[in-house]
Protein backbone atom coordinates (compact mmCIF):
# COMPACT_ATOMS: atom_id res chain seq x y z
CA UNK A 1 0.00 0.00 0.00
CA UNK A 2 2.85 2.27 0.73
CA UNK A 3 4.33 1.41 -2.21
CA UNK A 4 1.49 2.24 -4.22
CA UNK A 5 1.17 5.55 -2.28
CA UNK A 6 4.71 6.51 -3.23
CA UNK A 7 4.17 5.26 -7.29
CA UNK A 8 1.24 7.41 -7.12
CA UNK A 9 2.64 10.68 -5.68
CA UNK A 10 5.66 10.53 -7.89
CA UNK A 11 3.82 9.64 -11.14
CA UNK A 12 1.43 13.26 -9.48
CA UNK A 13 5.07 15.11 -9.49
CA UNK A 14 6.09 14.25 -12.75
CA UNK A 15 2.73 15.28 -14.33
CA UNK A 16 2.56 18.05 -12.34
CA UNK A 17 6.09 18.97 -13.51
CA UNK A 18 5.54 18.03 -17.14
CA UNK A 19 2.46 20.43 -17.29
CA UNK A 20 4.82 23.46 -15.70
CA UNK A 21 7.24 22.53 -18.76
CA UNK A 22 4.74 22.61 -21.31
CA UNK A 23 3.60 25.74 -20.23
CA UNK A 24 6.73 27.32 -20.06
CA UNK A 25 7.27 26.53 -23.70
CA UNK A 26 3.81 28.04 -24.62
CA UNK A 27 4.56 31.24 -23.15
CA UNK A 28 7.95 31.04 -24.73
CA UNK A 29 6.87 30.41 -27.89
CA UNK A 30 4.05 33.33 -27.14
CA UNK A 31 6.64 35.97 -25.66
CA UNK A 32 9.32 35.15 -28.35
CA UNK A 33 7.84 34.53 -31.65
CA UNK A 34 4.02 35.83 -31.10
CA UNK A 35 2.91 32.45 -31.56
CA UNK A 36 -0.27 31.62 -30.13
CA UNK A 37 -1.78 35.33 -31.64
CA UNK A 38 -2.25 34.35 -35.74
CA UNK A 39 -3.79 37.23 -37.66
CA UNK A 40 -7.37 36.44 -38.44
CA UNK A 41 -9.11 36.34 -41.70
CA UNK A 42 -12.47 36.36 -42.54
CA UNK A 43 -14.69 34.42 -45.03
CA UNK A 44 -15.92 36.37 -47.73
CA UNK A 45 -18.23 35.25 -50.58
CA UNK A 46 -16.87 37.53 -53.23
CA UNK A 47 -13.04 37.16 -52.43
CA UNK A 48 -12.72 33.80 -50.64
CA UNK A 49 -11.55 35.61 -47.53
CA UNK A 50 -9.71 38.80 -46.36
CA UNK A 51 -8.09 40.26 -43.07
CA UNK A 52 -10.63 41.28 -40.23
CA UNK A 53 -10.01 44.78 -39.72
CA UNK A 54 -8.72 46.43 -36.67
CA UNK A 55 -6.01 43.73 -35.07
CA UNK A 56 -2.74 44.90 -33.77
CA UNK A 57 -0.12 41.76 -33.23
CA UNK A 58 3.26 40.82 -32.76
CA UNK A 59 5.17 38.20 -34.79
CA UNK A 60 8.60 36.96 -35.07
CA UNK A 61 9.51 40.28 -34.16
CA UNK A 62 7.71 42.28 -36.04
CA UNK A 63 4.77 44.57 -35.69
CA UNK A 64 2.00 43.40 -37.72
CA UNK A 65 -0.91 46.53 -37.99
CA UNK A 66 -4.54 46.19 -39.79
CA UNK A 67 -6.74 49.04 -39.54
CA UNK A 68 -9.90 49.86 -39.75
CA UNK A 69 -11.25 48.95 -43.27
CA UNK A 70 -8.90 45.50 -43.22
CA UNK A 71 -5.61 47.05 -44.69
CA UNK A 72 -2.38 46.40 -43.74
CA UNK A 73 -1.62 49.98 -42.59
CA UNK A 74 -0.27 51.88 -39.73
CA UNK A 75 -2.97 54.57 -39.81
CA UNK A 76 -6.74 54.46 -39.86
CA UNK A 77 -8.22 55.34 -43.04
CA UNK A 78 -9.08 59.10 -42.86
CA UNK A 79 -11.68 60.06 -45.47
CA UNK A 80 -10.42 63.44 -44.99
CA UNK A 81 -7.04 63.19 -47.23
CA UNK A 82 -7.54 64.55 -50.00
CA UNK A 83 -5.20 62.37 -52.47
CA UNK A 84 -4.98 58.65 -51.59
CA UNK A 85 -3.07 55.30 -52.64
CA UNK A 86 -4.58 52.12 -52.70
CA UNK A 87 -1.99 49.02 -53.20
CA UNK A 88 -2.97 45.49 -54.43
CA UNK A 89 -1.39 42.87 -54.02
CA UNK A 90 -0.81 39.08 -52.46
CA UNK A 91 1.81 38.36 -49.56
CA UNK A 92 4.99 40.03 -51.30
CA UNK A 93 2.60 43.68 -50.72
CA UNK A 94 1.16 42.69 -47.57
CA UNK A 95 5.04 41.46 -46.18
CA UNK A 96 3.85 38.39 -44.14
CA UNK A 97 5.97 38.24 -40.54
CA UNK A 98 9.28 38.85 -42.28
CA UNK A 99 9.12 43.22 -41.82
CA UNK A 100 7.09 45.57 -39.95
CA UNK A 101 4.29 47.58 -40.70
CA UNK A 102 6.81 50.50 -40.91
CA UNK A 103 9.24 48.64 -43.27
CA UNK A 104 7.15 47.96 -46.48
CA UNK A 105 7.50 49.40 -48.90
CA UNK A 106 3.71 50.79 -48.88
CA UNK A 107 4.58 52.78 -45.62
CA UNK A 108 7.83 54.19 -47.45
CA UNK A 109 5.96 54.85 -50.48
CA UNK A 110 3.75 57.39 -48.30
CA UNK A 111 6.63 58.90 -46.40
CA UNK A 112 8.47 60.13 -49.44
CA UNK A 113 4.80 61.62 -50.30
CA UNK A 114 4.70 63.17 -46.88
CA UNK A 115 8.12 64.51 -46.58
CA UNK A 116 7.05 68.33 -47.57
CA UNK A 117 3.59 68.09 -46.02
CA UNK A 118 0.87 64.84 -44.21
CA UNK A 119 -1.48 65.24 -47.53
CA UNK A 120 -1.01 61.68 -48.66
CA UNK A 121 -2.65 58.42 -46.93
CA UNK A 122 -1.65 54.77 -47.88
CA UNK A 123 -3.11 51.79 -47.53
CA UNK A 124 -1.81 48.14 -48.25
CA UNK A 125 -4.50 45.77 -49.06
CA UNK A 126 -1.82 42.74 -49.64
CA UNK A 127 -3.58 39.77 -48.80
CA UNK A 128 -1.34 36.49 -48.57
CA UNK A 129 -2.40 33.89 -51.31
CA UNK A 130 -4.63 35.81 -53.31
CA UNK A 131 -4.80 35.36 -57.53
CA UNK A 132 -5.23 37.54 -60.27
CA UNK A 133 -9.01 36.96 -59.95
CA UNK A 134 -9.26 37.68 -56.09
CA UNK A 135 -7.07 41.38 -57.06
CA UNK A 136 -10.24 41.82 -59.60
CA UNK A 137 -12.80 41.29 -57.70
CA UNK A 138 -11.03 43.88 -54.86
CA UNK A 139 -11.13 46.81 -57.46
CA UNK A 140 -14.70 45.66 -58.87
CA UNK A 141 -16.24 45.11 -55.67
CA UNK A 142 -15.11 47.65 -53.15
CA UNK A 143 -16.05 51.47 -53.77
CA UNK A 144 -12.75 53.07 -53.10
CA UNK A 145 -13.05 57.07 -53.67
CA UNK A 146 -12.89 57.93 -57.52
CA UNK A 147 -9.60 59.84 -56.79
CA UNK A 148 -7.76 57.50 -55.42
CA UNK A 149 -5.05 56.22 -57.04
CA UNK A 150 -4.31 52.06 -57.65
CA UNK A 151 -0.64 50.65 -57.27
CA UNK A 152 -1.02 46.76 -58.48
CA UNK A 153 1.83 44.52 -57.98
CA UNK A 154 2.02 41.13 -59.60
CA UNK A 155 3.52 38.55 -59.58
CA UNK A 156 4.05 35.26 -61.74
CA UNK A 157 2.25 33.18 -59.96
CA UNK A 158 -0.84 35.00 -59.58
CA UNK A 159 -1.41 34.23 -63.22
CA UNK A 160 -1.99 29.79 -62.57
CA UNK A 161 -2.77 30.17 -58.89
CA UNK A 162 -6.39 29.11 -58.18
CA UNK A 163 -9.14 30.88 -55.90
CA UNK A 164 -9.39 29.99 -52.68
CA UNK A 165 -11.39 30.05 -49.56
CA UNK A 166 -10.25 30.72 -45.95
CA UNK A 167 -10.93 26.89 -45.42
CA UNK A 168 -8.40 26.15 -48.37
CA UNK A 169 -5.55 27.76 -46.88
CA UNK A 170 -3.77 27.62 -43.49
CA UNK A 171 -5.10 30.35 -41.48
CA UNK A 172 -7.13 31.20 -38.86
CA UNK A 173 -10.49 32.78 -38.40
CA UNK A 174 -10.84 32.61 -35.01
CA UNK A 175 -8.52 33.00 -32.08
CA UNK A 176 -6.97 30.43 -29.61
CA UNK A 177 -8.96 30.31 -26.42
CA UNK A 178 -7.17 27.50 -25.09
CA UNK A 179 -4.23 27.15 -22.13
CA UNK A 180 -1.56 26.39 -24.82
CA UNK A 181 -2.67 28.86 -27.59
CA UNK A 182 1.43 28.94 -29.03
CA UNK A 183 1.53 25.01 -29.22
CA UNK A 184 -1.69 24.75 -30.23
CA UNK A 185 -0.66 26.81 -33.45
CA UNK A 186 2.72 24.52 -34.10
CA UNK A 187 0.61 21.59 -33.82
CA UNK A 188 -1.81 23.06 -36.83
CA UNK A 189 1.20 24.36 -38.77
CA UNK A 190 2.66 20.86 -38.62
CA UNK A 191 -0.60 19.19 -39.92
CA UNK A 192 -1.11 22.03 -42.72
CA UNK A 193 2.35 21.39 -44.02
CA UNK A 194 1.77 17.80 -44.50
CA UNK A 195 -1.59 17.39 -45.18
CA UNK A 196 -1.63 18.39 -48.77
CA UNK A 197 1.39 16.56 -49.02
CA UNK A 198 -0.68 13.04 -48.20
CA UNK A 199 -3.88 13.70 -49.59
CA UNK A 200 -3.14 15.29 -52.41
CA UNK A 201 -0.53 15.39 -55.69
CA UNK A 202 0.37 18.78 -56.15
CA UNK A 203 2.93 18.86 -59.23
CA UNK A 204 1.99 21.11 -61.57
CA UNK A 205 2.23 20.70 -65.94
CA UNK A 206 5.10 22.62 -66.72
CA UNK A 207 4.08 23.29 -69.76
CA UNK A 208 1.99 26.51 -71.05
CA UNK A 209 -0.96 24.91 -73.21
CA UNK A 210 -2.53 27.37 -75.86
CA UNK A 211 -5.85 27.73 -73.80
CA UNK A 212 -3.93 28.51 -70.74
CA UNK A 213 -2.27 31.37 -72.63
CA UNK A 214 -5.47 32.37 -73.57
CA UNK A 215 -7.18 32.15 -69.64
CA UNK A 216 -3.93 34.45 -68.72
CA UNK A 217 -4.85 36.80 -70.77
CA UNK A 218 -8.61 37.00 -70.60
CA UNK A 219 -7.64 37.49 -66.52
CA UNK A 220 -5.27 40.61 -67.72
CA UNK A 221 -8.13 41.74 -70.02
CA UNK A 222 -10.90 41.92 -66.92
CA UNK A 223 -8.23 43.61 -65.01
CA UNK A 224 -7.68 45.99 -67.43
CA UNK A 225 -11.46 46.29 -68.06
CA UNK A 226 -12.62 46.70 -63.97
CA UNK A 227 -10.45 49.60 -63.90
CA UNK A 228 -11.70 51.19 -66.53
CA UNK A 229 -14.94 50.83 -65.88
CA UNK A 230 -14.29 52.14 -62.18
CA UNK A 231 -12.31 54.95 -63.74
CA UNK A 232 -9.31 55.00 -61.29
CA UNK A 233 -6.12 56.34 -62.44
CA UNK A 234 -3.54 53.00 -61.40
CA UNK A 235 0.00 51.57 -62.15
CA UNK A 236 0.82 48.13 -62.43
CA UNK A 237 4.29 46.69 -61.42
CA UNK A 238 5.46 42.98 -62.13
CA UNK A 239 7.58 41.62 -58.74
CA UNK A 240 10.11 38.94 -60.02
CA UNK A 241 10.90 35.97 -58.04
CA UNK A 242 14.65 35.65 -56.78
CA UNK A 243 14.88 32.83 -59.40
CA UNK A 244 13.68 34.99 -62.21
CA UNK A 245 16.93 37.51 -61.37
CA UNK A 246 19.11 34.50 -61.19
CA UNK A 247 17.84 33.44 -63.93
CA UNK A 248 17.08 29.84 -63.10
CA UNK A 249 13.28 30.68 -63.74
CA UNK A 250 11.67 32.28 -67.44
CA UNK A 251 8.39 34.09 -66.81
CA UNK A 252 8.73 36.05 -69.58
CA UNK A 253 4.99 35.23 -71.34
CA UNK A 254 3.20 37.42 -67.68
CA UNK A 255 5.38 40.03 -68.03
CA UNK A 256 4.82 40.22 -71.75
CA UNK A 257 0.89 39.62 -71.06
CA UNK A 258 1.05 42.91 -69.14
CA UNK A 259 2.93 44.96 -71.11
CA UNK A 260 0.89 44.45 -73.72
CA UNK A 261 -2.35 45.00 -72.04
CA UNK A 262 -1.35 48.06 -69.85
CA UNK A 263 0.04 51.75 -70.85
CA UNK A 264 1.24 52.03 -67.30
CA UNK A 265 2.59 49.09 -66.72
CA UNK A 266 7.03 48.55 -65.35
CA UNK A 267 8.98 45.96 -64.67
CA UNK A 268 10.54 45.34 -60.97
CA UNK A 269 12.94 43.51 -62.68
CA UNK A 270 14.57 46.82 -64.25
CA UNK A 271 15.76 48.36 -60.60
CA UNK A 272 19.23 49.00 -60.87
CA UNK A 273 21.15 46.97 -57.57
CA UNK A 274 24.39 45.40 -57.69
CA UNK A 275 23.03 42.16 -56.21
CA UNK A 276 19.37 42.12 -56.71
CA UNK A 277 19.12 38.81 -55.14
CA UNK A 278 20.51 39.78 -51.36
CA UNK A 279 16.89 41.81 -51.75
CA UNK A 280 14.79 38.51 -50.66
CA UNK A 281 13.77 36.81 -47.71
CA UNK A 282 12.94 33.82 -49.60
CA UNK A 283 12.42 33.26 -53.50
CA UNK A 284 9.17 35.92 -53.77
CA UNK A 285 9.27 37.78 -50.31
CA UNK A 286 11.08 40.96 -49.67
CA UNK A 287 13.56 41.82 -46.70
CA UNK A 288 13.88 45.28 -45.29
CA UNK A 289 16.61 46.00 -47.58
CA UNK A 290 13.79 44.53 -50.85
CA UNK A 291 11.03 46.66 -49.66
CA UNK A 292 13.34 49.62 -49.28
CA UNK A 293 14.75 49.60 -52.67
CA UNK A 294 11.36 48.62 -54.34
CA UNK A 295 9.71 51.99 -52.46
CA UNK A 296 12.26 53.96 -54.08
CA UNK A 297 11.62 52.90 -57.55
CA UNK A 298 8.18 52.61 -57.26
CA UNK A 299 7.82 56.56 -55.83
CA UNK A 300 9.48 57.42 -58.79
CA UNK A 301 7.20 55.83 -61.14
CA UNK A 302 3.80 57.17 -59.23
CA UNK A 303 5.36 60.81 -59.12
CA UNK A 304 5.35 60.82 -63.02
CA UNK A 305 1.58 59.25 -63.04
CA UNK A 306 0.09 60.95 -59.95
CA UNK A 307 -0.50 64.71 -59.56
CA UNK A 308 2.11 65.76 -56.13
Amino acid sequence: MIKQKKILLLTTIFFIIFLVVVKFIDFFLQKKFGLGNPLIYQNSKIYGYSIKPNQNIYRLGNNIKINNLGMRTSDDWDVNFKKKIIFIGDSVTYGGSIVSNEDLFTEKVCQQFNKKNRSYICGNMGVNGYNLYSLIRNIKYKNFDKESFIVITIIANNFPRMFHNVISQPFWSNEIDNLLPALTEVFFIIVDKYRNKIKYTLDEEKTLREIDIKYYNDLADELKNVLSEKGYKYIVFYSPSKMEIKSEENNEIFKKILENKFENYYDLTEIKYEKKENLYYDNIHLNKQGHDVYSKYIFSKISNNFLN
